[in-house]
């Protein structure tokens, strides 16, 4: 071995031991653990929520031809008896179906797109975390804090295991709160880095519509809590906030093809649903669902402080208590306007979550700092947990692997679905008795696995039948084709 090869071999070495002596490698470890050990397990499963399955159908549809971006494709009738699908913008399908293009229709593409996106998202809130810290170590390198606390939230970690389109909108806010949250504390380049955010925040209201503006709050919110920014700075950075976006959509909306589009998502879809759709009968439902779903987080907290409290430990809150409250308030902004609708589902709120958890964490961040200088004193005890989780990373991922070829959900209809798949020709369309129009999940499962369309009129070569319907007069001509359903019933048109 020459000596350059041994100098690079003792510098590996001891960027290796810098690690492992590190006490937050351990926590890390574990944020990576609880990461994958909640989400990637369900991922690797067949079957996913009904509206996940429905967005990845028309973004695989996209990367085939089927559609284009402006004008995408579900199925023969779409939604509503719309032209194109116009459920979401059309920003997200974009972006999946190139994955699609360079990944090829395995079932596992989506599933690699929606772990990529939390991963993202975890990346992001530590960004934000460190320059929440950044003049102060310890609590800097605790990154792995408030991500804990994010993916442990019920619904987040569900949305995750489901390919939402909040997921990516997610991205986009965490970034836009990133870049403003940066030029609180810098002189330079403010405009530049406001002109950035606001294009974030045109791509987040381009992903999920007006749920995406929420961002423009943060000047706002950030002087009136904190008084750590003038008045003037607050005013002009919301200004170029709210400006951007708006110039956006006004010239996309001077070409007929884009403005179509945004005008059949806004108009015939958007506030049609909110008129005349609406999921819950109280407006005060989200609030309920911020509660139960942050409880466990808030029950943490408190006992951190009551521990900080009895052993008399310095937590210096009142240091970063207004930082806290700041971004507390921020996922408000990012949820609560949801009560001005009817329209409220758990989901639609997963955007505001790394705010709540960024706000939590800041009040315990001193106190989980002044365990690890405790843990970091006694080196044996280190060194036992983190073997331990090792072993817990070890034997999630191993468990997460065990998971491929099993379901996570519609097993016995993916059971038929794909027994019925493998006989109908793909591109076509089969033919539904009425009282299965709103069986979506079938719907769904079928274009998406085999580009199969349905239809209420029973004239083409293929019928699906539930097996508690019987088959009526106008089916004299089918027969059915015998094969091991155990829900729906296939048959074929006779010649």
């Amino acid at each position: 071995m020459t000596s350059q090869a041994k100098k690079y071999h003792m510098k590996e070495n001891n960027l290796f031991k810098k690690i492992v002596s590190n006490p937050h490698t351990l926590f890390w470890l574990l944020a990576c653990s609880i990461l994958t050990g909640l989400t990637l397990p369900v991922l690797l499963k067949d079957g996913m929520f009904m509206d996940a399955v429905l967005y990845t159908s028309v973004s695989h549809n996209l990367s085939m031809g089927i559609g284009n971006f402006w004008f995408p494709q579900f199925s023969l009738h779409n939604v509503a008896d719309l032209p194109a699908f116009h459920e979401q913008p059309p920003l997200v399908f974009g972006i999946q179906s190139v994955f699609f293009r360079l990944l090829g229709g395995s079932l596992y593409v989506e599933r690699v797109y929606t772990f990529l996106t939390m991963c993202v998202s975890a990346l992001l809130i530590v960004l934000l975390w460190r320059a929440v810290f950044v003049k102060e170590n310890n609590l800097k390198k605790a990154g792995w804090l408030p991500v804990i606390l994010w993916i442990t939230i019920p619904v987040c970690f569900w949305s995750y295991s489901n390919n939402m389109h909040e997921n990516t909108m997610g991205i986009f806010t965490l970034s836009s709160a990133l870049i403003t949250y940066k030029t609180f504390h810098k002189e330079r380049f403010q405009i530049i880095l406001i002109i950035f955010s606001g294009i974030l925040i045109f791509l987040a209201t381009f992903s999920k519509g007006i749920p995406g503006f929420f961002p423009l709050t943060l000047p706002f919110l950030y002087w009136l809590i904190t008084k750590k920014i003038s008045f003037k700075k607050m005013f002009v950075q919301t200004l170029i906030l709210v400006f951007i976006p708006i110039l956006i959509y006004v010239i996309l909306f001077q070409f007929p093809e884009s403005k179509e589009s945004l005008s059949a998502y806004f108009f015939k879809r958007a506030l049609h649903r909110i008129n005349e759709v609406p999921t819950v009968d109280s407006r005060f439902y989200i609030l309920y669902r911020i509660f139960t779903e942050l409880l466990p987080q808030m029950i943490v907290v408190l006992i951190f402080l009551l521990i900080a409290r009895i052993k008399k430990i310095k937590n210096h809150v009142s240091e970063h208590l207004r930082e806290s409250i700041f971004f507390i308030a921020v996922g408000l902004s990012a949820s609560v306007p949801l009560m001005l609708t009817l329209v409220q589902k758990g989901f639609y709120f997963v955007p505001a979550l790394p705010f709540f958890a960024i706000g939590l964490s800041i009040l315990i961040g001193p106190i989980i700092s002044n365990f690890i200088e405790k843990i970091k004193s006694n080196t044996i005890k280190y060194k036992v947990l983190l073997f331990l989780v090792f072993l817990l990373f070890a034997g999630t991922c191993t468990f997460a692997l065990m998971q491929k070829g099993k379901f996570s959900r519609n097993e016995d209809m993916l059971h038929d679905i794909y027994l019925m798949g493998s006989v109908i020709p793909q591109r076509s369309i089969a033919g539904i008795p009425g009282e299965l129009w709103n069986d979506w999940s079938l719907q769904c499962y079928m274009m998406r696995y085999f580009n199969i369309s349905m239809d209420c009129t029973i004239k083409y070569d293929y019928a699906i039948l539930d097996k508690s319907i019987k088959p009526t007069d106008k089916m004299d001509n089918y027969k059915k084709v015998e094969i091991n359903t155990l829900i729906y019933d296939l048959y074929r048109r006779q010649q």
